[in-house]
């Protein structure tokens, strides 16, 4: 694959999913679900506009230069010690208008991740590797942003894949 089409490719990927948060976010009953939603497209929309970017340098200059590459979401570490308040929010959410909307985010989220992993194994550009790593850091995070979601929401025991209760014992 080239660059140009990796890049174009990836555009296709990050309208697709920004697409879904604005659909989402219009769709959502819950105020808080709705800024989720919003937030995630706001920074998906930046993944737009900086891929643009880059693909209007590639076939202007033909050179690819990988530019910072900032995100509006919080560390793990926020993350983190913003569990306990989400789990207390989530009392008093109803999510069920999300539900749907929110494990569609995150299968497409995990394809864009997925992408971007075999763009890192494959492209022998070593500008292209590193932007497209950076992608990667950022979608798993977004993956990661999004499971959470689910996990608070519907209290299945799981929180970020790991067991923490069993509903049987």
């Amino acid at each position: 694959m080239t660059v140009e089409e990796a890049i174009r490719t990836a555009l296709d990927y990050e309208q697709k999913v920004r697409d879904h948060y604005l659909w989402a976010a219009q769709q959502a009953k819950d105020e808080k679900g709705k800024t989720f939603f919003q937030t995630l497209a706001r920074e998906e929309q930046g993944h737009v506009d900086y891929l643009t970017s880059r693909l209007d340098t590639w076939l202007k200059d033909g050179v690819l230069k990988a530019e910072p590459l900032e995100t509006v979401l919080p560390s793990q570490q926020f993350l983190e010690e913003g569990v306990k308040q989400l789990r207390a929010s989530a009392e008093e959410r109803d999510y069920k208008d999300d539900y749907r909307r929110l494990f569609t985010a995150l299968k497409l989220e995990e394809e864009v991740s997925d992408y971007y992993k075999g763009l890192v194994a494959t492209l022998e550009d070593e500008e292209a590797k590193t932007m497209f790593r950076r992608f990667l850091e950022i979608e798993d995070g977004h993956t990661a942003i999004v499971q959470l979601e689910v996990d608070v929401l519907t209290r299945t025991g799981f929180f970020f894949d790991f067991q923490e209760f069993n509903l049987e014992h």
